[in-house]
Protein backbone atom coordinates (compact mmCIF):
# COMPACT_ATOMS: atom_id res chain seq x y z
CA UNK A 1 0.00 0.00 0.00
CA UNK A 2 2.83 2.41 0.79
CA UNK A 3 4.41 1.91 -2.62
CA UNK A 4 1.09 2.37 -4.39
CA UNK A 5 0.34 5.58 -2.50
CA UNK A 6 3.78 6.99 -3.28
CA UNK A 7 3.34 6.17 -6.96
CA UNK A 8 -0.05 7.92 -7.12
CA UNK A 9 1.48 11.09 -5.70
CA UNK A 10 3.66 11.56 -8.78
CA UNK A 11 2.68 14.49 -10.96
CA UNK A 12 1.58 14.06 -14.55
CA UNK A 13 4.97 15.32 -15.74
CA UNK A 14 6.81 12.87 -13.51
CA UNK A 15 4.65 9.96 -14.59
CA UNK A 16 5.16 10.84 -18.26
CA UNK A 17 8.83 9.92 -17.94
CA UNK A 18 8.13 6.37 -16.79
CA UNK A 19 8.12 3.65 -19.43
CA UNK A 20 6.68 0.21 -18.79
CA UNK A 21 8.37 -2.72 -20.50
CA UNK A 22 5.12 -3.81 -22.14
CA UNK A 23 4.50 -0.25 -23.32
CA UNK A 24 7.70 -0.36 -25.35
CA UNK A 25 6.99 -3.84 -26.67
CA UNK A 26 3.58 -2.65 -27.91
CA UNK A 27 5.00 0.17 -30.03
CA UNK A 28 7.69 0.55 -32.70
CA UNK A 29 10.54 1.28 -30.31
CA UNK A 30 12.15 4.15 -28.47
CA UNK A 31 11.83 6.87 -31.16
CA UNK A 32 8.05 6.43 -31.12
CA UNK A 33 7.95 6.71 -27.32
CA UNK A 34 10.15 9.80 -27.34
CA UNK A 35 8.33 11.15 -30.43
CA UNK A 36 11.63 12.03 -32.06
CA UNK A 37 14.77 10.24 -33.18
CA UNK A 38 18.31 10.50 -31.86
CA UNK A 39 21.23 8.48 -30.58
CA UNK A 40 20.06 6.21 -27.75
CA UNK A 41 22.08 6.18 -24.49
CA UNK A 42 21.50 3.92 -21.49
CA UNK A 43 22.42 4.20 -17.83
CA UNK A 44 22.04 1.00 -15.80
CA UNK A 45 21.27 1.53 -12.13
CA UNK A 46 20.55 5.25 -11.87
CA UNK A 47 19.92 5.11 -8.13
CA UNK A 48 18.88 8.59 -6.98
CA UNK A 49 21.77 10.29 -8.74
CA UNK A 50 21.42 13.11 -11.27
CA UNK A 51 24.02 11.90 -13.82
CA UNK A 52 21.53 10.82 -16.49
CA UNK A 53 19.47 13.98 -15.86
CA UNK A 54 22.49 16.23 -16.24
CA UNK A 55 23.62 14.36 -19.33
CA UNK A 56 20.19 14.58 -20.95
CA UNK A 57 20.15 18.34 -20.38
CA UNK A 58 23.66 18.76 -21.73
CA UNK A 59 23.17 16.53 -24.80
CA UNK A 60 19.60 17.38 -25.65
CA UNK A 61 19.62 15.90 -29.17
CA UNK A 62 20.29 12.41 -27.80
CA UNK A 63 17.73 10.05 -26.27
CA UNK A 64 18.48 8.90 -22.72
CA UNK A 65 17.05 5.96 -20.79
CA UNK A 66 17.75 5.14 -17.15
CA UNK A 67 16.99 1.79 -15.52
CA UNK A 68 16.56 1.43 -11.77
CA UNK A 69 15.13 -1.49 -9.81
CA UNK A 70 14.37 0.20 -6.48
CA UNK A 71 10.99 1.94 -6.65
CA UNK A 72 11.84 4.51 -3.97
CA UNK A 73 15.03 5.62 -5.73
CA UNK A 74 13.24 5.46 -9.08
CA UNK A 75 10.52 7.88 -7.99
CA UNK A 76 13.07 10.22 -6.42
CA UNK A 77 14.83 10.43 -9.78
CA UNK A 78 11.56 11.10 -11.61
CA UNK A 79 10.93 14.02 -9.27
CA UNK A 80 14.45 15.36 -9.70
CA UNK A 81 14.15 15.25 -13.50
CA UNK A 82 10.93 17.24 -13.37
CA UNK A 83 12.23 19.70 -10.75
CA UNK A 84 15.31 20.40 -12.88
CA UNK A 85 13.09 20.98 -15.94
CA UNK A 86 14.79 18.29 -17.96
CA UNK A 87 13.65 18.03 -21.57
CA UNK A 88 11.59 15.26 -23.13
CA UNK A 89 14.68 13.32 -24.23
CA UNK A 90 14.81 11.41 -20.94
CA UNK A 91 12.80 8.34 -19.90
CA UNK A 92 13.07 5.89 -17.02
CA UNK A 93 12.25 2.22 -16.56
CA UNK A 94 11.77 0.57 -13.19
CA UNK A 95 12.99 -2.98 -13.71
CA UNK A 96 15.66 -5.53 -12.94
CA UNK A 97 18.31 -4.81 -15.56
CA UNK A 98 19.20 -8.52 -15.84
CA UNK A 99 15.66 -9.20 -17.09
CA UNK A 100 14.84 -5.97 -18.91
CA UNK A 101 17.86 -5.17 -21.07
CA UNK A 102 17.24 -7.88 -23.65
CA UNK A 103 13.57 -7.11 -24.44
CA UNK A 104 14.01 -3.34 -24.16
CA UNK A 105 16.97 -2.83 -26.48
CA UNK A 106 17.71 -4.35 -29.86
CA UNK A 107 21.18 -5.66 -30.58
CA UNK A 108 23.54 -2.97 -31.94
CA UNK A 109 21.07 -0.20 -30.99
CA UNK A 110 22.80 1.76 -28.23
CA UNK A 111 25.05 4.74 -28.98
CA UNK A 112 26.62 4.28 -25.54
CA UNK A 113 26.05 2.98 -22.02
CA UNK A 114 27.01 3.81 -18.43
CA UNK A 115 27.32 1.63 -15.33
CA UNK A 116 28.28 4.05 -12.57
CA UNK A 117 29.12 3.03 -9.01
CA UNK A 118 27.08 -0.19 -8.96
CA UNK A 119 26.57 -1.94 -5.65
CA UNK A 120 29.53 -4.33 -5.22
CA UNK A 121 27.42 -6.90 -3.32
CA UNK A 122 30.50 -8.07 -1.37
CA UNK A 123 28.95 -11.19 0.17
CA UNK A 124 29.43 -14.39 -1.82
CA UNK A 125 25.74 -15.30 -1.64
CA UNK A 126 24.90 -12.03 -3.46
CA UNK A 127 27.45 -12.51 -6.25
CA UNK A 128 24.77 -13.15 -8.88
CA UNK A 129 23.45 -9.60 -8.38
CA UNK A 130 26.71 -7.94 -9.41
CA UNK A 131 26.47 -6.00 -12.66
CA UNK A 132 30.19 -6.12 -13.35
CA UNK A 133 30.27 -9.80 -14.22
CA UNK A 134 30.95 -11.42 -17.58
CA UNK A 135 27.37 -12.46 -18.39
CA UNK A 136 25.89 -9.01 -17.83
CA UNK A 137 28.72 -7.11 -19.50
CA UNK A 138 28.47 -9.42 -22.51
CA UNK A 139 24.76 -8.61 -22.70
CA UNK A 140 25.46 -4.87 -22.64
CA UNK A 141 28.14 -5.30 -25.31
CA UNK A 142 25.63 -7.02 -27.56
CA UNK A 143 23.27 -4.06 -27.30
CA UNK A 144 25.95 -1.49 -28.17
CA UNK A 145 26.36 -0.60 -31.81
CA UNK A 146 29.86 -1.07 -33.29
CA UNK A 147 32.16 1.69 -32.10
CA UNK A 148 29.91 2.69 -29.20
CA UNK A 149 31.45 3.42 -25.78
CA UNK A 150 30.80 1.76 -22.44
CA UNK A 151 31.84 3.68 -19.32
CA UNK A 152 32.12 2.08 -15.89
CA UNK A 153 33.04 3.79 -12.62
CA UNK A 154 33.56 2.27 -9.19
CA UNK A 155 35.20 3.34 -5.95
CA UNK A 156 35.66 -0.28 -4.81
CA UNK A 157 39.18 -1.62 -5.62
CA UNK A 158 38.18 -5.29 -5.39
CA UNK A 159 35.15 -4.69 -7.61
CA UNK A 160 37.38 -2.90 -10.10
CA UNK A 161 39.65 -5.94 -10.21
CA UNK A 162 36.66 -8.22 -10.73
CA UNK A 163 35.44 -5.99 -13.56
CA UNK A 164 38.88 -6.10 -15.14
CA UNK A 165 38.85 -9.92 -15.07
CA UNK A 166 35.32 -10.05 -16.51
CA UNK A 167 36.09 -7.59 -19.31
CA UNK A 168 39.23 -9.49 -20.29
CA UNK A 169 37.05 -12.35 -21.54
CA UNK A 170 34.80 -10.20 -23.76
CA UNK A 171 36.47 -9.88 -27.15
CA UNK A 172 33.85 -7.45 -28.46
CA UNK A 173 34.91 -4.80 -25.94
CA UNK A 174 38.31 -3.12 -26.12
CA UNK A 175 39.85 -0.65 -23.70
CA UNK A 176 40.29 2.95 -24.79
CA UNK A 177 43.02 3.46 -22.18
CA UNK A 178 45.63 1.23 -23.87
CA UNK A 179 47.76 -0.66 -21.32
CA UNK A 180 45.91 0.70 -18.27
CA UNK A 181 42.76 -1.24 -17.30
CA UNK A 182 41.33 1.91 -15.72
CA UNK A 183 42.17 5.53 -15.03
CA UNK A 184 41.93 7.44 -11.77
CA UNK A 185 40.82 10.58 -13.59
CA UNK A 186 38.22 11.16 -16.35
CA UNK A 187 39.50 10.49 -19.85
CA UNK A 188 37.89 13.59 -21.36
CA UNK A 189 36.65 16.37 -19.09
CA UNK A 190 34.78 18.02 -21.97
CA UNK A 191 32.21 15.22 -22.05
CA UNK A 192 32.53 13.93 -18.49
CA UNK A 193 29.42 14.30 -16.32
CA UNK A 194 30.15 13.93 -12.63
CA UNK A 195 27.90 11.94 -10.31
CA UNK A 196 26.92 12.84 -6.75
CA UNK A 197 28.84 9.78 -5.51
CA UNK A 198 31.88 10.97 -7.40
CA UNK A 199 31.81 14.41 -5.79
CA UNK A 200 31.56 12.82 -2.36
CA UNK A 201 34.40 10.38 -2.98
CA UNK A 202 36.67 13.07 -4.41
CA UNK A 203 36.02 15.33 -1.41
CA UNK A 204 37.24 12.49 0.82
CA UNK A 205 40.29 11.84 -1.33
CA UNK A 206 39.09 8.35 -2.31
CA UNK A 207 40.28 6.90 -5.64
CA UNK A 208 37.76 6.36 -8.42
CA UNK A 209 38.32 3.69 -11.06
CA UNK A 210 37.21 4.90 -14.51
CA UNK A 211 36.85 2.19 -17.18
CA UNK A 212 36.56 3.36 -20.79
CA UNK A 213 35.67 0.70 -23.32
CA UNK A 214 34.43 0.56 -26.87
CA UNK A 215 32.66 -2.07 -28.91
CA UNK A 216 34.81 -3.27 -31.76
CA UNK A 217 33.74 -2.38 -35.30
CA UNK A 218 33.62 -6.05 -36.33
CA UNK A 219 32.40 -7.38 -32.99
CA UNK A 220 31.72 -11.05 -32.54
CA UNK A 221 30.33 -11.48 -29.03
CA UNK A 222 32.42 -13.85 -26.93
Amino acid sequence: MTRLRRHLQLSDGERSREVKVQQLLDCDGWPQLFEFSGDLWLEVGTGKDTHIIDRASRFDRDLHVGIEQCRKKFEMTLRKAEALSCGQNLKFVQADAFDAIDPLFADDSLAGAFILFPDPWPKARHARRRLLQSSFLTLIARKLRPGAPLEIRTDDPSYASQAQDSLAGISSLVSRTEAEPWLYQPLDLDVHVETLFEKRFRSKGLPIHHFYLQKTKDAAIA
